[in-house]
């Protein structure tokens, strides 16, 4: 009796093995069918942060928008003082 469950686990566990290893095998053959797309995408992701980061050096933050910046926080904290002095 012990010996056909250990016979089982065997089976179940080469079955899984085999399951995992094909797995790994197709996610490798994707990824080589991929690469071109993927060397693609990582180019363009890479000039847009380029544009990003010249963007970033050529836009400076002026007077009038951290005076919005404050504008826009001292209204969102009068409205969360009148809404939670009412409850």
């Amino acid at each position: 009796m012990i010996f056909e469950g250990v016979k089982l686990m065997f089976i179940g566990m080469t079955t899984v093995l085999l399951f995992l290893l094909l797995m790994i095998v197709l996610i490798q053959f994707v990824s080589y069918l991929t690469r071109d797309a993927t060397a693609l995408e990582m180019e363009g992701l890479r000039k847009e942060r380029e544009l990003q980061t010249q963007r970033k050096k050529t836009t400076k933050v002026t007077d009038d928008a951290e005076e919005d910046i404050a504008v826009i926080a001292a209204a969102v904290a009068a409205f969360e003082a009148e809404r939670f002095a009412r409850a």
